[in-house]
């Protein structure tokens, strides 16, 4: 009797061992303020087509092309299949594994070796048909919680993919306007080149005909050259634009994107006025803040994977079939045969492996709560600095729209005073050279904010739910 009582405790206290590893405590959270600093619109917040909302079927074609072919979005919808396989072999370690085992042995005995006895035969055929278990008993819920992390993993999988489109539609949208802008700036930028050219060979006139000093011929010359740099730079950015845009949407490089719109009048964007909505909302409306939660939930069932390995394991193994020879017994009932086997695996001693292992999982858990936390706070960063953004923007554009109508009356003038002999050449072109900056200036506004809108529609989730 001592000796069963010594036996239970020392097995109990072996059990025991686990007891003495918490759970991890899961990481505090963020709680939002009331409502966003800064309001640009009481209009709605986007929704899952929004970029419909600009009115370009350019844009559109563009879009349904990367999400077509665009090899980010491929490469987290591979990831995403693959976590869900994971799944699968994940959840099969909660069942018992069956093996179907089935064969045939044959020997024949030497008459030389001195045990060739008389009616004993020599030869031996053997046939075995069966199968085998193999279940591991998940006491210590070791297993589900694998399955547990395997799923929220894949949950985050899915998300991570939604994230990608989100991502890939405001790029491709916010590119689309920047080639736009830069493409207004070379057409600008080439109006101005001629006109302060044209200034400079009026002043080189007046200067040769003894009117006018050197120095105003100086300066007009350095504007010449400055608006000839200007416009060898707009043409560098509109090629890194435009190449961009084809690698997102998987284009060759040597295809052409589709054409824009002149500045030969006022451009005018349509634009739509999206709210921000509210903060408690914006934890719920983007897939990164999702898939950043679960990669955390994920953590915690790791964390609790490796606290039950401190806990011993029990397996059961079995044999079930039948064994004859000759084969023409097989399945007869003397012929069959069975075992079972239980096995307990008690952790004693492994070098602080588990104790390593449980100190990597609660890391983990601390880095995914870190890096939830930061998503948190970039995306309410993101969404209050794009609202300031628009805010300014809007007041800028109008600004713009005032000069822009005052240059342009300005120019009429100066070619009906030319016309009439009562102004000169250069006032003219002096007035021609202002308007295609402020053609330039309205026109980049406008695109700016159009880009900035997309930045807010991709920062409030871009129309995704759960």
């Amino acid at each position: 009797m001592n000796r069963l009582n010594k036996k239970f405790f020392i097995t109990a206290a072996l059990i025991l061992v686990g007891c003495a590893h918490e759970a991890a405590v899961r990481p505090d959270g963020l709680t939002p303020v009331s409502e966003f600093s800064y309001k640009v619109s009481d209009g709605k917040v986007a929704d899952d087509q929004w970029w419909k909302s600009f009115k370009d079927t350019n844009l559109d074609a563009l879009i349904e092309r990367a999400l077509k072919a665009n090899p980010d979005l491929a490469i987290a919808q591979a990831h995403w299949r693959e976590a869900r396989a994971s799944v699968a072999a994940v959840n099969a370690q909660l069942l018992p594994r069956v093996d179907a085992q089935a064969s045939y042995q044959s020997s024949r005995t030497s008459a030389n070796t001195g045990r060739d006895f008389p009616g004993m035969p020599r030869r031996f055929d053997t046939l075995t048909v069966g199968g085998q278990v193999n279940w591991e008993i998940d006491f210590w819920d070791k297993n589900k919680l694998s399955s547990e992390s395997a799923v929220a993993e894949a949950v985050a999988a899915g998300y991570s993919v939604e994230n990608a489109k989100v991502s890939l539609i405001a790029e491709v949208s916010r590119l689309w306007f920047a080639i736009q802008s830069a493409r207004i700036d070379a057409e600008c930028l080439s109006d101005e080149f001629k006109a302060r050219y044209r200034e400079m060979e009026i002043t080189e006139k007046a200067v040769n005909a003894g009117l006018l000093s050197t120095d105003p011929l100086s300066t007009t010359q350095l504007a010449a050259a400055q608006a000839k740099l200007d416009m060898s730079n707009a043409a560098r950015r509109l090629a890194a634009y435009e190449s961009a845009l084809r690698a997102l949407i998987g284009a060759p490089q040597t295809e052409k994107l589709p054409a824009t719109i002149s500045t030969e009048v006022k451009i005018k964007k349509v634009r739509p006025n999206f709210s921000a909505g509210i903060p408690s909302q914006l934890l719920l409306s983007r897939p990164d803040l999702a898939a950043a939660s679960m990669r955390l939930d994920s953590a915690m069932a790791r964390e609790g994977v490796a606290r039950s390995d401190f806990y011993p394991s029990v397996t059961l193994n079995g044999q079930l079939g039948w064994q004859a020879d000759p084969a023409s017994k097989i399945a007869k009932g003397s012929s069959g045969f069975w075992s079972l086997m239980p096995a307990i695996d008690i952790p004693l001693f492994d070098g602080d492996r588990r104790e390593s292992q449980l100190e990597v999982a609660r890391s983990r858990i601390d880095l995914a709560g870190a890096e939830w936390r930061k998503a948190v706070l970039n995306a309410f960063r993101e969404v209050e600095v794009t609202l300031v953004d628009i805010r300014e923007l809007e007041d800028e554009v109008k600004l713009a729209e005032r000069v822009l109508e005052a240059v342009t009356q300005r120019l009429e003038n100066a070619k009906t005073r030319y016309t009439a002999g009562v102004a000169d050449e250069r006032e003219v072109v002096i007035a021609t050279r202002d308007l295609a900056l402020a053609r330039r200036t309205h026109a980049n506004l406008e695109l700016e904010i159009c880009q900035a809108t997309v930045r807010l529609a991709a920062a409030t989730g871009g129309g995704w739910k759960k």
